[in-house]
This record gives C-alpha cells, sequence and structure tokens, in this order.
C-alpha cells in the first residue's frame, strides 16, 4: 500500500499531443492535419514521432511526417503537419500518430501519447 502511495507522489509529466483525435475529408488523394506537441520538462527536449496502425504498431507507411523527431523548448508547444497520401475515392483512412521523448534516463517512466486520426477522401460523382 505505501508503494502504491509513493507512486502516486511522483510528478506525472509527459509528453503531450494534441488533438488527440481528429477527422478531415479531402476531395483530392491527400489530407493534411495539424498537431500540436507540448513539452511539459523545463528545458529544450527532443520527441520522437511516428504513424502507426489504428489497432497495431505496424508502420503507417501512407503518412508523412515532417521528421522523424522535433525538439521543442522547455515548457512550450511545437505545431507541425502530418500528411496522409494515396487516399482512393470514397475511402476512410485511420492511423495513430504518437510521440514520446526521444531518450530516457534509467528510472524515469516511458510514456507515449497517440492521436488517432482520420482522413476521408469524397467519391468521385458521375
Amino acid at each position: 500500500m505505501l508503494v502504491a502511495v509513493a507512486a502516486l507522489a511522483v510528478p506525472a509529466s509527459a509528453v503531450g499531443l494534441g488533438p488527440l483525435r481528429k477527422e478531415g475529408v479531402t476531395d483530392g488523394p491527400a489530407k493534411a492535419f495539424y498537431l500540436t506537441l507540448i513539452n511539459p520538462y523545463a528545458g529544450r527536449e527532443s520527441f520522437r514521432i511516428y504513424a502507426i496502425g489504428v489497432d497495431d504498431e505496424n508502420p503507417a507507411g501512407r503518412v508523412r511526417l515532417p521528421a522523424a523527431q522535433l525538439q521543442v523548448a522547455g515548457e512550450r508547444t511545437r505545431r507541425f503537419v502530418v500528411i496522409a497520401n494515396d487516399l482512393a475515392p470514397g475511402e476512410s483512412y485511420t492511423f495513430r500518430i504518437c510521440a514520446e521523448r526521444a531518450e530516457h534516463s534509467e528510472g524515469s517512466i516511458h510514456a507515449r501519447v497517440c492521436s488517432r486520426l482520420t482522413a476521408r477522401r469524397l467519391a468521385r460523382r458521375g
């Protein structure tokens, strides 16, 4: 019981990412989303960002990110764009974008946050 109480006393600072869920519609083969990466730590940190499937850890190969790592100043945010590509007419494509600290010190808690994004392309008319 004492161990559980001690665990609750540890500050719960972790990377933030928003929005956590977003849907968008396009009439072309690609759809862009803006996400915001949040650094709750006092100093500049490097965060790893990556795209994976909605129900698994497999890479989402149709998603383009600005870089594999982004640096964010202490207690600041950084906005970045994510693009879902190769959308077929009438298709809905759902994936996750995840962020986590790039480096972990021993004894620190490894935490990540993921946004669930859905890109939908309108069907052709006529």
